[in-house]
């Protein structure tokens, strides 16, 4: 399709990104930077571009970047400027998908503000910097023997939704932020005509991507759901998305700017299919997250391994180190999405030190979700996107986020966001946890530390614990 030149996209560690990233080596690209969240996942990619690419003088970029954040992207760019001088394609491919769907009544607040912040602002913030830019960069002629064709400085492409134009029950937060993506599309292209850069939109239903086999692995009936929603009968390879970039990046299509171009099997020909399907696993969506993530125990992948110092005292009442381990009683949760480990419980407040009996307790009790008249330490690895059930320990429980980004949400409704460092104090309220670190897309880590409390009356009745799906996480298990 004679690509050429340079070019940069997002979301390349993974899904259609990455395919689209590689794309672009395979058709001649002189030059690919893949940006992504995870450094690891876009090395990687760029290591495979390596082998794929057909320029003689191909060089691949890796970048981590949250395009959330004006600073690291302009740095990207700028990286890119400095390591090849310009840049004439760029793909706007990062972004997130529902993990809470819920009515309009029922929606997250601070989801709502995450979708518009990912999927809009992050790419406002790439075509922003890279249209700055290209309006720099030199004119090319589209085609040295047809120079009435005119010339051109640059392509932008950003990723939609056919929920940009079609509304789904129980997203709202997703079809907001799609239509939004649309609109920004033509207006960038609008400003962009005269210096000769063209700004178009895909919108895709389906792709078989790494977080729809997820969906499909923890949904049953799913993909045969999906198939059914698809008059061509099947959901989209990435290829196939791939190819409709790399056409609209290329001089084949150099009069086409300010277009959406729907690339869905015909799934938006029959809306009412789609709505069928939404409603079908909507509920269903968020306990997907996550699955078989955690494949050897503690420590999460992509998570440092930690040590367990304990001490005590030698033979000259100095102080020693009795003990240095990983911690006991890891314990895989979910589907594989969580994995626990207990740094350390009590049987009794106060502790007797006078011997070792409280770990020799620690060692050999696994406890349940907390110790009544004791203390009990946990640390939990996340899964990217996984989300705890609602639950409540009659206890004070101190929550402390170590790795990554978390999102705290009460049974009123109300939440936090708490990042590394912040601490949440649980005075026996019902909550649940949801790791948001890197937008979904990386594993987190939490420490907790509960202790015991007193018999609690709220509004004239006793306040119970329950644990909801949780149960069969600590059945048979301490009090």
């Amino acid at each position: 399709m004679n690509i050429d030149g340079y070019a940069l996209v997002t979301g390349a560690g993974s899904g259609i990104g990455k395919a689209c990233a590689l794309a672009f080596a395979k058709e001649g690209a002189a030059g690919v930077v893949f940006v992504d969240l995870n450094l690891r996942f876009a090395e990687e990619a760029a290591a495979e571009s390596r082998e794929l690419a057909t320029h003689p003088k191909y060089k691949a970029l890796a970048l981590s970047a949250d395009v959330t954040s004006e600073t690291q992207v302009d740095s990207t760019v700028a990286a890119t400027i400095q390591e090849f001088g310009q840049i004439n394609y760029a793909v706007n491919s990062a972004g997130i998908g529902v993990q809470d769907p819920a009515e309009i009544a029922d929606a997250s607040v601070s989801e709502f503000a995450r979708f518009l912040n990912v999927n809009v602002m992050g790419t406002f913030l790439v075509t922003r910097a890279v249209s700055k830019v290209m309006k720099d960069q030199n004119p090319t002629l589209v085609n040295e023997q047809n120079p009435e064709r005119g010339s051109w400085r640059g392509v932008i492409i950003n990723l939609a939704s056919c929920a940009s134009f079609v509304a789904t029950p129980l997203l709202t937060q997703y079809t907001t932020s799609k239509h939004a993506v649309l609109g920004l599309t033509r207006n960038a292209a609008l400003d962009n005509a005269r210096y000769g850069i063209r700004v178009n939109c895909i919108s895709p239903s389906w792709v078989g991507t790494p977080m729809v086999d997820r969906a499909i692995e923890g949904i049953p009936d799913l993909e045969r759901l999906m198939a059914d929603a698809v008059p061509m009968g099947r959901i989209a390879h990435v290829d196939e998305i791939a190819d409709i970039i790399l056409f609209l990046s290329s001089p084949k299509a150099s009069y086409v700017t300010g277009s959406n171009w729907i690339v869905d099997g015909g799934t938006t020909l029959t809306a009412h299919v789609t709505s069928q399907l939404s409603k079908s696993h909507g509920t269903k969506m968020a306990t997907t997250a996550g699955i078989d993530f955690i494949t050897d125990g503690f420590p999460a992948p992509g998570l440092r391994p930690i040590q367990r110092h304990i001490t005590g005292y030698n033979k000259d009442g100095k102080g020693h180190f009795l003990v240095t381990d990983t911690g006991d009683h890891h314990r895989v949760m979910g589907q594989n999405q969580a994995v626990a480990n207990i740094l350390y419980s009590t049987f009794e407040n106060p502790v007797d030190l006078n011997d070792e009996r409280d770990i020799k307790y620690a060692r050999e009790n696994e406890p349940g979700l907390h110790i009544h008249n004791g203390t009990l330490v946990r640390m939990i690895d996340f899964g990217p996107g996984v989300e705890s059930p609602m639950h409540r320990a009659l206890s004070i429980d101190y929550g402390i986020v170590l790795e990554g980004e978390f999102e705290l949400t009460l049974d009123s409704g109300e939440s936090r966001i708490m990042k590394r460092g912040d601490l949440s104090v649980q005075r026996a309220t019902a909550h649940k946890w949801k790791n948001i670190t890197g937008n979904g897309t990386e594993p987190g880590r939490m420490m907790y530390i509960l202790l015991d409390c007193k018999e609690l009356v709220v509004n004239g009745e006793k306040v119970e614990g329950y644990l909801g799906e949780l149960e069969k996480e600590y059945e048979g298990r301490g009090a």
